[in-house]
């Protein structure tokens, strides 16, 4: 009779924890994207979104963060090889005068506001913002590995909130590039 009550207070507490990891689990949903057998990015996806991987090359690939609701915001992400960056491991390792021209390249359309930023593992993002009017969009840009990174975020029938560039933000801030 001992061991029948043992077995079914087993029992109930092995489903009590595999319940609390299937939870977990359907909380940290994450996305993945192999960028030529090279490296993935790997991240959690925010709330309320999907990834949809819309293009994909040896040397380039376009995804999309897309919201389920569409006052969200969308986010297109673009990974790109520029031979310019072959020998790069990281935007951290690109001289001060050359990041000034990559500053440069997005003042010359817009009045931008340009900050920097690093992921979880210490990889610089620049974050570019207008600075006049309502913001329009956010580009997030960085390197890895000698390709460049674009996260584009674009409003949806709303105008971009300030919780909407943080939710941006704090996605990008959290990916990691993973060894192939």
């Amino acid at each position: 009779m001992k061991k029948i009550v043992a077995m079914i207070l087993s029992l109930a507490l092995l489903l009590g924890c595999a319940a609390g990891f299937a939870e977990a689990e359907e909380k940290a949903v994450l996305g993945t994207v192999n960028v030529n057998g090279v490296y993935k990015i790997q991240g959690k996806i925010p709330e309320g979104y999907q990834l949809a991987i819309l293009n994909q090359t040896s040397t380039n690939i376009v995804c999309m963060l897309m919201p389920q609701e569409n006052t969200k915001p969308t986010v297109t992400v673009s990974v790109a090889f520029a031979e310019d960056w072959a020998d790069v491991e990281r935007l951290n390792d690109v001289p001060e005068e050359e990041l000034a021209e990559i500053e440069a390249s997005f003042v010359m359309e817009d009045e931008v506001k340009i900050e920097y930023r690093e992921t979880g593992l210490g990889t610089k993002l620049m974050v570019v913002t207008e600075a006049a009017g309502d913001t329009d969009f956010v580009d997030i840009y960085t390197i890895y590995k000698g390709f460049e990174h674009e996260f584009v975020m674009t409003p949806g029938a709303e105008p971009l909130t300030e919780e909407h560039i943080q939710m941006l933000i704090d996605f990008i801030t959290g990916i990691d590039f993973v060894e192939a």
